[in-house]
């Protein structure tokens, strides 16, 4: 019986029993099979086929995270080579130099290190940061050596020579022939 493929439509010869069959089944008929894969394809586009994939492969991986996880560290763990580590990083060592020294990541930097010290006072993070803006600021306005000149600080070792030779002058020479500090025995 000739028929007329669905898909390519050329005429095509297929015995009366196919035919009737696709009739009452309500199917069509193609002339070979490589028309019947075509015919039944339905058509979707590339980006659409790619976003499914996409959400499916999402949710598997929130289904299956410990096992995944699990197979990775396996495989880090069996293929790891501390050389070939080293020599890698030595490649990509004076690009990470680089970004390092760009002025947005020292900004961003500057404030990680800065609720990270923050992190380690708890409930007292609030005031360590007055602390240490006040101290910050300090040293903007004075120098090293105005700021111990004011606390007392500065040049601390002659400072205690010459006090102590002061106090030398005022005790006696020898402690333990003076009564007022007792026998010498008493200073083991």
């Amino acid at each position: 019986m000739k028929i007329r493929c669905a898909h390519c439509g050329k005429a095509s010869d297929k015995s009366a029993g196919h035919v009737n069959r696709a009739k009452a089944a309500g199917l069509r008929l193609y002339c070979d099979r490589r028309c019947a894969g075509l015919g039944r394809r339905k058509h979707i586009p590339k980006s659409v086929l790619r976003f499914k994939k996409k959400l499916y492969d999402a949710e598997y991986r929130k289904k299956n995270l410990a096992r995944i996880k699990a197979n990775k560290r396996e495989y880090f763990q069996r293929t790891y080579d501390p050389a070939k580590a080293a020599i890698e990083r030595k490649k990509t060592m004076p690009r990470h130099v680089e970004y390092c020294r760009r002025p947005e990541y020292k900004r961003w930097k500057s404030e990680y290190d800065r609720k990270r010290r923050d992190a380690e006072f708890g409930p007292w993070a609030e005031a360590a940061r007055l602390c240490i803006d006040l101290s910050r600021a300090t040293r903007e306005v004075m120098t090293d050596e105005e700021i111990r000149q004011a606390n007392g600080t500065f040049n601390k070792t002659q400072k205690r020579r010459r006090e102590g030779k002061d106090g030398e002058r005022s005790r006696p020479r020898n402690r333990f022939r003076c009564r007022r500090y007792g026998h010498p025995a008493a200073y083991g």
